[in-house]
């Protein structure tokens, strides 16, 4: 890469101007921040003096040379930008063809960014985080909304503004896990749009040209409380923004690894945490470290709800979040606001989540050091989406909206991260949280299946017995009653009559009743062994009117079945009993006492009513299951500020 070179008109040193794309060069020797005016290098302007560098760990430096799509570049330049929460890097690469893009750095993740031609987006003024846009069919959200500024430089840069300028920018995330910044410069109106990826160091550049920056064991810096005057050590001085005195609370603001400054007095220590700070663990192949504890709360109906939150640091420079509410654990993974679709009920990954609550969280106490300027009271909009074992949570303030996963862990595994700590003691889990995985729930899946795959058998033999049942006539006829004669004289021994086979056999009664009732009581005997096999069967049919509506109950006819019946030659003993009043009560209308009776004898006869029971039975430990898996929702959403989360 040719460069062209001047010389600084604030001490003459050698200023260079490598891209064609630089606006800036910072001087090696002064500090100043020398700008071109035109398109040559003849004539240049001082814009001010930048700060010293604010240490802010890399494994970037200017004249490393990468590869992006095949491309090679060169970081040619870095800017340090601060909104107040601490400063962070951004690197000006020159790329082989031409172009020039953006490799930004935030919390152990790296973004590449090319400018973008886009018109007829608002101002300023009109963006707030959560805002959904659309560029070249992509949708877009914005998670950030701030100004910054210009803190300190070193190399060049492609725009020429004098330090401590303050830029106004919105960051946005896309679908896909594109990542991008709307530009607005120092006024209202939009100046440039960035839009790239997410990457990785190993991806870009060569691991043998990065800089070191290991994190397994950082060099810890004491310094000491300026409220009480304790010994403060800072295990990531290079990312620490705020600290709290082991000795007496007090919040302390971080500068540089160096100084401390006090913020805020403690009233009072919070509580101890159940994992002590600078416990270390191991979980999804990486080493972690416990750096803060906070404890927040929300506030639902005038009563208090507190949980635990732990800041671990792991050995790749990454920050995740150990939760504890009521004893339930979950490791929460930070998501891209583009990974999120859908408002009410939020999809990520193809997985929807249900709202389970909505509320303002607090800063109650902190402990331990922390990677952002945290102070106790910070008050978020927290909203929890839940599938579990999965809860999503969106929080939201004024400049900001971070979306991140939690996955429910139980005490025994979150022992298990922290095996080294012999003497780790956590809370009892109480009540159901949550993301917390429902016990039932892979019983219910498989019972469930199980049970239809069964009941589906049970349909297909029903219908393949049904087939092969012959339902054969073996007997029929009509008996006319006789009134007011022997006690006997009704009794009737039926003709003989032949059954083929082993099999069951129905007796079908009817008469001819009208609100009364009629009985038969009967014998099967086997005239072949001498077997008797007693049966009855009871009929009555009552209907009538009553409040202007017709009523009935009952039927003129039933069956009986007798099971098992051996093959051979059969006669029926018949002994009938009738109603001799009949129903003639109010309502009740057209009275007709028995005045004769058939009787049909029916063999091999298939009953849908064994192929309901025996389904009935299939299906008792399926649905104590549904019962059970139902109870543990039901406990679940009593919880929640919504209803309709129970499925």
């Amino acid at each position: 890469m040719a460069a062209r070179v001047a010389n600084c008109p604030n001490c003459g040193g050698r200023v260079e101007f490598k891209a064609g794309s630089s606006l800036l060069s910072v001087c090696t020797y002064c500090g100043s921040c020398v700008a071109r005016v035109g398109d040559d290098i003849t004539q240049l302007e001082i814009l001010g003096k930048v700060a010293p560098l604010a240490s802010v760990a890399s494994p970037l430096y200017l004249g490393l040379s990468g590869k992006y799509q095949r491309k090679g570049f060169t970081l040619v330049g870095r800017l340090q930008l601060d909104y107040g929460l601490g400063p962070w890097n951004e690197w000006y690469a020159s790329f082989d063809d031409g172009r020039w893009g953006w490799i930004a750095e935030a919390q152990g993740k790296v973004y590449v960014l090319f400018g973008r031609e886009l018109t007829g987006l608002p101002p300023y003024s009109h963006w707030r985080v959560g805002t959904s846009f659309q560029i070249g069919g992509k949708r877009f959200s914005v998670t950030e909304r701030r100004k910054a500024r210009f803190v300190s430089a070193e190399g060049e840069l492609p725009f020429a503004v004098a330090p401590s300028t303050e830029f106004k920018y919105c960051d946005i995330e896309g679908e896909d896990g594109s990542f991008g910044t709307l530009d607005f410069g120092s006024g209202e109106v939009l100046d440039q749009v960035f839009v790239g990826v997410e990457s990785e160091y190993a991806a870009l550049f060569a691991k043998s040209d990065l800089r070191e920056t290991t994190a397994e064991a950082p060099s810890a810096v004491g310094l000491n409380c300026p409220n009480c005057g304790s010994a403060v050590a800072l295990r990531a001085p290079d990312e620490a923004q705020r600290v709290t005195c082991p000795s007496c609370s007090s919040l302390l603001d971080c500068v540089q690894g160096s100084t401390l400054n006090l913020l805020q007095a403690a009233k009072r220590a919070g509580p101890d945490p159940a994992i002590p700070l600078g416990a270390k663990g191991s979980y999804k192949g990486k080493k972690w470290e416990v750096y803060g504890y906070m404890v927040r709360s929300v506030v639902v109906d005038s009563i208090e709800y507190s949980w635990d939150e732990y800041l671990l640091r792991g050995n790749d420079r990454s920050w995740r979040w150990l939760t504890c509410s009521s004893g339930h654990f979950s490791w929460v993974d930070p998501v891209g606001a583009g990974a999120v679709r859908g408002g009410y009920e939020p999809i990520l990954a193809g997985r929807k989540f249900k709202l389970f609550q909505s509320a303002s969280a607090r800063v109650k106490s902190l402990r331990g050091e922390f990677y952002w300027k945290v102070a106790v009271g910070d008050v978020a909009s927290a909203e929890d989406f839940v599938s579990p074992p999965l809860v999503l949570s969106k929080e939201t303030t004024s400049e900001e909206q971070t979306w991140s996963v939690g996955t429910y862990l139980t005490p025994a595994e979150v022992t298990a991260i922290f095996a080294s700590e012999k003497k780790l003691r956590l809370p009892s889990p109480t009540g159901v949280a949550p993301n917390q995985p429902n016990p039932h729930d892979k019983t219910r899946s498989s019972v469930l299946k199980l049970a239809g795959i069964l009941t589906a058998a049970l349909v297909l033999v029903s219908f393949g017995v049904k087939a092969r049942s012959h339902a054969l006539d073996i007997y029929a006829a009509t008996h006319i009653l006789e009134k007011g004669g022997k006690p006997d004289a009704n009794v009737v021994v039926t003709e003989p009559f032949q059954i083929e086979k082993t099999s069951n056999l129905e007796i079908q009664v009817s008469s001819d009743v009208s609100n009364s009732w009629f009985f038969v009581g009967g014998a099967l005997i086997s005239e072949d062994t001498g077997t008797v096999r007693e049966f009855s069967v009871d009929v009555g049919y009552y209907h009538g009117y009553s409040g202007g509506e017709s009523w009935s109950e009952g039927s003129t006819s039933d069956s009986v079945y007798l099971g098992g019946v051996e093959p051979g030659k059969y006669v029926m003993r018949l002994d009938p009993q009738w109603d001799s009043v009949g129903y003639n009560l109010s309502g009740a209308q057209g009275l007709q006492l028995a005045t004769q009776y058939q009787i049909r004898a029916v063999s091999d006869v298939f009953l849908w009513s064994h192929a309901f029971t025996f389904g009935a039975l299939l299906w008792i430990f399926p649905i104590l299951i549904v019962a059970l898996y139902s109870t543990f929702e039901k406990r679940r959403w009593a919880e929640s500020d919504f209803a309709g989360g129970e499925e």
